[in-house]
């Protein structure tokens, strides 16, 4: 097995219930996940996501579809492979709320072969990173929800795994944790392989390095969040002018192959200029020409379709768009 790749899982099914009652969760979901990046799976309620990750995660077993984690088998080396992934569960499933934060850490810590003294001091970090270090010795059940999501995720941390896989990770968080996150996730993949899952697709876009979205308990799409948007909508963007005498540049412009060119005389200072591109990187040469002629934008805005709504499309569209 390519030793880039951390996990690996194929044609995944999972079915519940019999007879006219079965339900397809998951139907012949595969990908990969390479070391240090942060993979994504999204889809609507439903959609074989959780199912998905409780999989990986031998929780639930699947009806058909192999899955490895380090080269190895999964579940026959599920002791082995577990003590080197953190795990975060939807609804803090993963936390005794009968315990303190403290002893809850430990305990998984534990489960994970590493003692309280092996994790006390990396627990303490996280706790101080989310806020949380007078609540160490709280009851997980007496703590708002926000701070039951941020205390399982300081037990998913604490052991430095080599994988996580976090289900649902902005769920309760407060709007500043919610970007004290996104920070920190960023901050993660230098140390650790990420699959998370959520329903804030912007914070998926920003932070994800591939996207798998399911539907219907099938792939409906795969890549990169730009290569998802450019499969439904062509990037597009308003430049704000500062008028130029030279039209010659809107001449050049045009020559280039792949762009859709809209002028507007603006006020008596400025200019708009939209531009389509077939490919994202057609604005490079845009910016050479720019340069050439001495044009200078004021302002930039991206007119480009919300996140949302490229997901929506995928969801919507059926498999394989």
């Amino acid at each position: 097995m390519d030793d880039k790749i951390v996990l690996k899982a194929e044609n995944l099914e999972k079915t519940f219930g019999t007879g006219k009652r079965a339900v397809k969760a998951v139907d012949g979901v595969s990908f990969t996940v390479r070391e240090k990046e942060i993979f994504a799976l999204l889809g609507p309620n439903g959609a074989g996501k959780t199912t998905t990750v409780k999989m990986l995660l031998n929780l639930v077993s699947p009806d058909k579809g192999n899955i490895q984690i380090f080269g190895k088998d999964m579940p026959e080396a599920q002791r082995e492979v577990m003590k080197e992934v953190g795990t975060l569960l939807e609804g803090s499933r993963n936390l005794y709320w009968h315990m303190t934060v403290r002893e809850n850490v430990y305990y998984f810590a534990n489960l994970r072969g590493k003692s309280a003294k092996e994790v006390k001091d990396d627990m303490e970090m996280w706790a101080e990173r989310l806020r949380l270090q007078d609540k160490l010795e709280e009851e997980v059940g007496k703590l708002s929800r926000g701070m039951q999501q941020k205390a399982a995720i300081i037990c998913a941390l604490a052991t430095k795994p080599k994988l996580l896989i976090l289900d649902e990770l902005l769920l309760g968080l407060d709007i500043i944790t919610r970007f004290e996150v996104e920070k920190l996730v960023k901050e993660l993949k230098e140390i650790s392989t990420l699959i998370i899952s959520s329903h804030d697709l912007r914070f998926i876009e920003k932070v994800s390095d591939r996207i798998l979205i399911i539907n219907k308990g099938k792939v409906v799409a795969e890549g990169t969040a730009s290569e998802l948007r450019h499969k439904i909508s062509y990037a597009k963007y308003r430049f704000t002018l500062r008028k130029n005498e030279e039209s010659q540049y809107l001449e050049e412009l045009k020559s280039i192959r792949g762009v859709e060119i809209s002028f507007y005389e603006g006020n008596i200072d400025t200019d708009i200029l939209e531009l389509t591109f077939e490919r994202p990187e057609l604005i490079y040469d845009v910016f050479d020409i720019f340069r050439k002629f001495s044009v200078i934008p004021v302002e930039i805005d991206n007119l480009g379709e919300p996140f949302e709504e490229i997901f929506k499309s995928f969801v919507e569209g059926g498999e394989n768009k």
